[in-house]
């Protein structure tokens, strides 16, 4: 069945190159075959053959380049349908063989133009060049960048990323020599400048896609004043909530509840327990005394990590006054 269908996307690829070729590959040869047979037949240092023959020259160039343009079109379009390059920023590259192919295309023309050898023009456009540069070096800055950002893999079709620079914070939905396009969580459209990517940092999320997991953190601001040790009846209460270890003459309430907070995060089904995960407490504020829950969620998709994440962070809020325990209220003076 896959041997079939590959057979008739080769058929029909074959047939797509044959539609648009045929008729330019036909009318080249026509005029090659003119070039030949002109000056068998007419004296070609004749002032109108010679014009003939040097606008000829001119047209079998330009068929040449839109016949190579279609054949570079084609297999973009080919090979971007496949799946294994989806994500791959194939459409630059192209791009760059297109510019590179025009840009011989016109030195070629305005040589036969001029009657000059291409080496010789392009030995001459050094002056030119320069002042081309100056006017046109925002598009040729884009240009490099371009190649750049393809060349080293910065960014990739379906990346999410961050760029503070600008309102971009979204996933990549085309990358150009000189753009990519954005496209944000709200469904807008952000286009960035190849340029400022590699100029100024962003954040790119294919890392956290690639890996084992997405990483949370879950802070409760716990009241100092509601941290003691915990005593014998208060132990009888809590051993079948949570593990008390041994010799636990002088535990407090506060490590008694980050015991229990462990063992909750690595039992839940949705947290990664192959990669880093823990309970601490971060620095004393006015606001109480932190208590960060440090983990990774099994499945990145935005919305089922802020659902984890929320059943996590009600869970904590919720257990902890059976320790005694009260989370920083922002409402108390």
């Amino acid at each position: 069945m896959q041997a079939m269908e590959k057979k008739k996307a080769e058929k029909s690829w074959t047939k797509y190159y044959f539609q648009k070729l045929w008729w330019k590959v036909l009318v080249t040869t026509l005029l090659l075959g003119t070039i030949i047979a002109v000056p068998l037949i007419w004296d070609k240092e004749h002032k109108l053959v010679s014009l003939f023959l040097r606008f000829n020259a001119i047209a079998i160039t330009g068929m040449f380049m839109a016949i190579l343009n279609v054949i570079l079109n084609a297999t973009y379009e080919l090979l971007d349908s496949k799946v294994k390059y989806k994500k791959t920023s194939l459409k630059g590259v192209f791009q760059i063989m297109q510019i590179i192919m025009f840009f011989i295309g016109g030195i070629i023309i305005v040589a036969i133009l001029m009657d000059k050898s291409p080496a010789k023009l392009l030995a001459g456009l050094g002056a030119f060049a320069a002042v081309l540069s100056f006017i046109f070096k925002d598009t040729i800055l884009g240009f490099v960048s371009g190649i750049q950002l393809s060349s080293n893999d910065m960014v990739r079709p379906g990346d999410w990323i961050v760029v503070p620079s600008t309102l971009a914070n979204g996933v990549v939905t085309d990358i150009s020599l000189i753009t990519v396009k954005v496209q944000n969580f709200d469904n807008t459209i952000v286009t960035v400048p190849t340029y400022s990517l590699v100029t100024s940092s962003f954040q790119n999320w294919r890392g956290m896609d690639e890996s084992g997991g997405r990483r949370m953190t879950v802070n409760l601001n716990i009241d100092m004043d509601y941290v003691h040790f915990c005593t014998p009846d208060e132990l009888v209460q809590l051993k079948d909530v949570v593990q008390i270890p041994a010799n636990a003459d002088k535990i407090t309430n506060l490590e008694l509840y980050r015991i229990y907070l462990a063992t909750y995060i690595h039992r839940h089904p949705g947290i990664n327990n192959s990669i880093l995960t823990m309970v601490r407490y971060m620095d004393p504020t006015s606001t109480g005394l932190p208590v960060q829950i440090y983990c990774f969620t099994r499945n990145k998709s935005w919305v089922i990590y802020e659902g984890i994440k929320s059943q996590i962070t009600e869970h904590a809020i919720a257990v902890a006054p059976q320790f005694g325990l009260k989370i920083f209220n922002w409402g108390e003076g």
